[in-house]
């Protein structure tokens, strides 16, 4: 038997007519606009197969996804997951797990391990790689075995299909709607991929496992129709979250004159997910701005070109800095990635890191905790060293990269002085964004500003002001609506 459910052999065209996605209550997510289901629910329904999803990150428990399964009645139910607390939707599957319908799992978590996700958990299908054609040939009833991307169990053994070629043509693709969402329930911002994939051979970085190492990318007319659809039902923050986003920049030059173009004036437009600094220049920097660009993230790692070249991250600290400065004098919101532990890093070194987060006037700088995913050529020097503290596995279900609890530890960089480091970046971090407050209070409250950064962080402060200053009216709830998304956000 090959599945629950006997549809092989079946006359019937389609194998699953009915689908339920599931969205996973993942620990500090918050419930934005997830675009992976969104690409999934978009193709589903272009190709006339019914389909809902839930998401339980809204509030929402196994019970009553349970409940909605009773009163849809799907014949296949997708669960997407990530390596971080995978146990999570795991843990869901084991209980829903019925002889109804089939379950069938994807996301970066399958892209990673593979065959070992049916081994561990009790679904009937994982999917790796881009799950567009996959999931929908897994529903029209093609043979398992030539469904390309495909893992499926047969009998008591789990098998494993090839993987399948990169879409090439992205603009083939429906970009999402949320029309199977609860759409008011997921903010103002719209999330954006309009490339996926990264050609570049970071050590640490698992996207060339997850989403491969061709870069492939949406026309800029595709990106702009995307933005335009949602501009006419009042949307106006769009947030890019490519690997690449300004790997051709006539791409994105294309892409603002597009916006122009078509008159989308008043956008607020973000690069958070981290674009190279060796893959944009000041004039780039200043057409975006002048099309609605106004927060982006850097992916710095490290403050060293000793470090920058031993990862294999392929740009200098000269050129990092420059970018850095560039966007900063040309108005923007700038935020910073860094990460602290690299192979022959040491503790000088990411003082150097700190001396670079703090020398321009940026939004946010954040040290991660780096995380040897399996499958990148860090994970395998860990391993080969026998760098790993305790059960790494364990660890990588629970840890998160703002965790100060290091994977392992080298001779330049033993364990404990891992962890005083972690704790000062983290303390550094804080300090970054605590000035960058300061700055917007300042700027738009003027001296009084200053005065109200020290009440936001202080709860003394915060307390007594309350009582005495902010009893009533707009002031009080301005400050605690601020206070209250610094401790969301732990700035």
């Amino acid at each position: 038997m090959l599945s629950a459910r006997k549809w092989v052999n079946s006359d019937e065209k389609w194998r699953y007519k009915k689908v339920l996605l599931c969205i996973p209550p993942f620990p500090g997510s918050f419930p934005w606009f997830h675009p992976g289901i969104g690409y999934l629910s978009e193709f589903l329904t272009k190709n006339g197969i019914v389909n809902w999803v839930c998401d339980l990150r809204l509030g929402y428990t196994t019970e009553d996804l349970l409940h909605w399964i009773k009163e849809l009645k799907p014949d296949l139910i997708g669960v997407t997951t990530m390596t971080f607390r995978h146990d999570i939707p795991y843990d869901i599957i084991s209980k829903i797990k019925s002889s109804d319908y089939d379950i069938v799992v994807g996301g970066p978590h399958v892209s990673t391990f593979r065959s070992k996700v049916l081994e561990d958990c009790d679904a009937d299908f994982a999917i790796k790689l881009e799950g567009e054609y996959p999931l929908l040939e897994l529903c029209q009833g093609m043979e398992f075995a030539d469904i390309k991307g495909l893992i499926y169990r047969n009998g008591p053994h789990v098998i494993e299909n090839r993987d399948r070629p990169f879409i090439r043509n992205l603009d083939s693709i429906p970009f999402p709607r949320y029309e199977k969402t609860e759409l008011g329930r997921y903010g103002r911002v719209i999330p954006i991929i309009s490339s996926r994939g990264c050609p570049y051979l970071c050590i640490y970085c698992p996207i060339r496992v997850t989403m491969g190492g061709v870069w492939r990318s949406r026309s800029a007319e595709n990106v702009v129709k995307e933005m335009g659809y949602w501009y006419n039902r009042g949307y106006r923050t769009f947030d890019f979250l490519d690997d690449n986003f300004t790997l051709m920049n006539d791409r994105v030059y294309a892409i603002c004159d597009l916006i122009e173009k078509r008159n989308l004036a008043g956008l607020e437009l973000h690069c958070s997910n981290g674009v190279r600094a060796d893959r944009i220049d000041r004039d780039l920097l200043k057409r975006m701005r002048e099309v609605g660009f106004n927060y982006l993230c850097f992916g710095v790692e490290a403050g060293s070109n000793k470090v920058l070249q031993r990862i294999k991250k392929g740009c200098n600290i000269e050129t990092v800095e420059q970018a850095i400065k560039n966007a900063c004098e040309l108005g923007y919101e700038v935020g910073l990635f860094f990460m602290v532990g690299h192979p022959e890093e040491t503790p000088s070194d990411v003082e150097n890191s700190i001396k670079l987060a703090l020398k321009y006037p940026v939004t946010m700088a954040n040290f991660y905790n780096i995380i040897p995913f399996p499958s990148t050529e860090l994970f395998e020097w860990v391993k080969e060293n026998n760098y790993f503290v305790g059960k790494w596995h364990e660890k990588l279900n629970y840890s998160a990269h703002l965790d100060r609890n290091p994977f392992f530890e080298t001779p330049e960089f033993p364990l404990l002085e891992r962890k005083k480091m972690l704790a000062r970046t983290a303390k550094i971090s804080k300090e970054i964004k605590r000035k960058s407050v300061e700055r917007k209070l300042t700027r738009k409250f003027g001296s009084l500003g200053k005065n109200l950064t020290q009440i936001l962080y202080s709860d003394a402060l915060y307390g007594l002001a309350r009582q005495t200053y902010f009893r009533s009216g707009t002031m009080r709830r301005m400050v605690d609506a601020l206070r209250g998304r610094l401790k969301i956000y732990h700035i």
